[in-house]
């Protein structure tokens, strides 16, 4: 990694993370301690949060915007573009004969018992989707030249459409590229719209489906992310940041502003990755080899897998039902949050979520009009939050709470306090179910994890899914409810690069290791071109995806030269993630990938803990565990020295989240400041 200049040394390095109810700062001193705020969130105007957020962090800690030596923002602005479908009208240039494409997808149903189940809409529709005359082979030579003529014809009816945007993707353009780029460029000489570019220059790997979607996913929300990154960038200037902004992509990795806004559909998880490279930067630090990255919002928990220090990726996956193929940290995410509203179903059963109060009005303790019982009511009404949150800068009205739990627990047959706690119950056994999604499904034996809970809400749950799920123990880290902003101060810029190749014997091997150097040679290039970043520290990592011939789908293998090695590797991973190996296959290698990363040093600080013995509680309120009420000690987390045991039932405040510990077990603070829990009797 290359080491951070005297310039970043001195100055202040800041993440700041955009959710749906706040924007989250953390603020890295030149002494390398971390300072975390946090400020509303602005829906309609992200950056609006983003420069009050700054502004008021800075001035917390005495520090000027001319001090700023390093930004890095997490942004939902894609995600919430897909979600809401207000995307850019994008029109589609495919092969001829292929129009349906996208309207056809896959032959799988999306669920198979429900017959009025539909496929999302093609974000490029019919009206606005072209065919040219031109035919690439499988291999990639030509079988027919485009048709200039015809084109020609093409471009003026795409100028009478007007669309935002223009894709181009032709029938195995991923072998050979030629005619999409002769067809690009043709309609940029033309001008006849504001942003064309080829699907081959977002994704290059087969399958037409999936590269087709990808393109046009970010075709969909490349002016919304381009317009926002731009004037985010300019009022950075404006206000005297002189630092470069860069913004967290779906890989877990940086990626430049500039760079972000042409390839826009690089950020769609963007602010789902930075907790979970941070969870990833704290296992390694803290040696745990299994943990389950466990982040709760105020809409959904996103849970991930980390495994020696490592999160698992995906090469492919999904947003609102719509294929994207490209690395992603492999994130499951579900509709649970502290927002997630409580109702009643057909058969009278209680249920919660997915549907969540937002940001406005918010959960009814809240007091900005809230009328449903939400996650967050239950826990007010259970004991286990005060009178307010974020150190008292918001307030909560559990009277106005506790009477719209009245009228739902009359309407759901319950008493209050049972109503509250089954609230949590269904909600602990979604979260517990996500859980599992990414752990026992693919083999990992959850007693052997650590839940990494982080998120605003949680620490409220980690204490009773340990139990539940016989997990073997939970670990808070000191800001959690910023992790993901903490998460993103040390990320490294990153940028993955691919090639379809074939081979099937050891002595098509030297033909991978030359498409492995020419990717290589692009990601040097694109370091320093592009993203204006030495590749001389840089990481350099090569793999392939292979598969056994015949099957469908791949499973991305660590690279070496050596054909017997790297088959004997490959059957591990398959048997890992299968549950067993072919050894009669034979094994095929179909992408090659080089995956660069270059970034700053790490700074890790350790937290000033008090020392001494247990401190005495601030607070002592009635809380609600497991069936009874109990007089529960409430303390100040900061207040907790190192390695000195607190048995549970218990509530740890801070500034950004609150902890709950349950009767039998117990938490304590290691020399690093993450807090610990698990039962009483385990340490």
């Amino acid at each position: 990694m290359s080491l951070p200049t005297p310039a970043e040394e001195r100055g202040y390095r800041v993440a700041i993370d955009t959710g749906g109810t706040f924007t989250d700062i953390a603020v890295n001193r030149p002494d390398g301690s971390v300072f975390v705020w946090k400020v509303p969130s602005t829906p309609h105007a992200p950056d609006e949060a983003v420069i009050a957020g700054l502004t008021e962090a800075l001035s917390e800690v005495a520090g000027q915007p001319g001090e700023v030596a390093r930004f890095v923002h997490g942004t939902t602005v894609a995600t919430n573009t897909v979600i809401t479908g207000t995307g850019a009208r994008v029109g589609l240039v495919t092969t001829d004969g292929f129009r349906d494409l996208l309207a056809i997808g896959y032959q799988t149903r999306p669920s198979l018992y429900d017959q009025t189940a539909r496929r999302p809409r093609p974000l490029a529709p019919a009206e606005l989707t072209w065919e040219v005359r031109e035919r690439l082979a499988a291999d990639g030579s030509e079988l027919a030249p485009v048709d200039r003529r015809h084109l020609d014809e093409l471009i003026a009816r795409i100028r009478a459409a007007e669309p935002d945007v223009v894709v181009v993707s032709l029938l195995n353009a991923y072998a050979n590229p030629a005619h999409e780029d002769q067809v690009v460029e043709a309609l940029r000489e033309a001008g006849v719209v504001p942003s064309v570019f080829a699907a081959t220059s977002i994704t290059p790997e087969m399958r037409e489906y999936e590269r087709t979607s990808t393109a046009v996913l970010n075709g969909y929300v490349q002016p919304k992310i381009a317009g926002y990154v731009d004037r985010l960038d300019k009022q950075l200037s404006q206000v005297g940041v002189p630092a470069r902004l860069w913004v967290m992509q779906s890989n877990g990795g940086l990626l430049g502003s500039r760079v972000a806004q042409e390839q826009s559909v690089r950020t769609v998880l963007s602010g789902l990755a930075g907790g979970v490279v941070g969870a990833a930067r704290w296992a390694r630090q803290l040696e745990l080899p299994s943990v389950v990255s466990f982040d709760i919002g105020g809409t959904s928990t996103d849970i991930a897998l980390i495994r020696d220090g490592v999160p698992d990726e995906m090469t492919a996956g999904e947003i609102e039902g719509y294929p994207l193929r490209m690395p992603m940290v492999d994130v499951h995410t579900i509709g649970a949050g502290g927002g997630s509203i409580a109702w009643r179903d057909s058969g009278d059963g209680l249920r919660v979520g997915p549907h969540s109060a937002g940001a406005r009005p918010g959960p009814a303790c809240y007091g900005h009009g809230g009328t449903d019982i939400t996650v967050t009511d239950a826990h007010a009404l259970l004991g286990r939050l005060g009178e307010s949150l974020l150190d008292g800068r918001l307030p909560l009205d559990v009277a106005t709470a506790r009477r719209r739990l009245a009228d739902f627990a009359r309407a759901v047959g319950l008493g209050d306090t049972e109503t509250a706690a089954g609230v949590l119950r269904v909600i602990n056994a979604t979260m517990g179910r996500g859980i599992r999604k990414v752990s026992v499904e693919r083999g990992v034996d959850l007693r052997q994890c650590t839940l990494m809970a982080f998120g605003g809400a949680g620490p409220l749950h980690a204490a009773e899914l340990i139990r539940e799920l016989g997990m073997r123990a939970a670990v808070v880290p000191p800001h959690p409810g910023i992790a993901s902003a903490v998460g993103m101060l040390d990320t490294p810029v990153r940028h993955d690069f691919a090639l379809n190749v074939s081979a099937t014997t050891a002595s098509a091997m030297p033909s991978v290791s030359e498409a492995l150097d020419t990717l290589a040679a692009q990601a040097q290039d694109f370091l320093a071109e592009d993203e204006g970043v030495s590749a001389t520290d840089a990481v350099f990592e090569r793999a392939v995806d292979a598969r056994y011939l015949g099957q469908s789908y791949e499973l991305r293998t660590a690279w070496t030269d050596d054909f017997a090695v790297l088959r004997r590797t490959f059957d591990t991973i398959h048997e890992e993630r299968y549950g067993f190996c072919d050894a009669d296959a034979a094994l095929e290698i179909v992408t090659a990938r080089v995956t660069v990363t270059a970034g700053w040093q790490e700074q890790r600080v350790e937290p000033k803990l008090p020392t001494g013995d247990a401190p005495d509680p601030v607070d002592k309120r009635r809380a609600y565990f497991d069936g009874q009420w109990h007089d529960t000690p409430v303390y100040r987390r900061e207040q907790l020295p190192a390695q000195v045991s607190l048995a549970g039932p218990l509530v740890l405040q801070q500034l950004d989240s609150t902890t709950v510990v349950s009767p039998g077990q117990a938490c304590w603070h290691d020399e690093h400041g993450f807090l610990h829990i698990h039962p009483e009797e385990a340490r």
